[in-house]
């Protein structure tokens, strides 16, 4: 069985910084939740879809690839195979992506990967609704 933490909060709360450094103090894996919802946000501006459209957003999580490594000391994701580090962190996803994080299509896609990441490893998790997200 793994170690699991979770740091949940508002948005603002200094949850990412807590979370970076209890990671190298406890060796810990870093995962950054928060990514996992711009990886999707940043996916569906990428083939122009709207929230609104549940059916195709369905379609682009039933093959959706996230990963989130240490690369050379610092947290990478891949979207895809694509490292979309900074591509997550644009303002264009900044402003949409508490609305494609709050479809429950999205959590329910999402809340097993983080649940799946958190079975084998010793992991730290920040995000605002994760508390639950790798009890079974």
């Amino acid at each position: 069985m793994s170690f699991v933490v979770a740091i949940d909060g508002p948005a603002g709360t200094g949850k990412g910084t807590v979370t970076k450094i209890l990671a190298q103090k406890l060796n810990l894996v870093n995962i950054d939740t928060g990514a996992m919802y711009r990886s999707v946000t940043l996916e569906c501006i990428n083939k122009n879809i709207n929230p609104n459209e549940i059916n195709k957003i369905k379609e682009i999580l039933e093959n959706i690839d996230i990963k989130l490594e240490n690369v050379s000391g610092t947290q990478k994701v891949f979207l895809n195979g694509k490292d979309v580090s900074e591509d997550i962190r644009t303002p264009e996803v900044d402003n949409l992506v508490a609305v494609y994080s709050a479809l429950k299509v999205v959590r329910d896609k999402i809340t097993p990967m983080q649940r799946k990441m958190g079975e084998n490893q010793d992991v730290i998790m920040e995000g605002r609704d994760i508390r639950n997200c790798c009890i079974s």
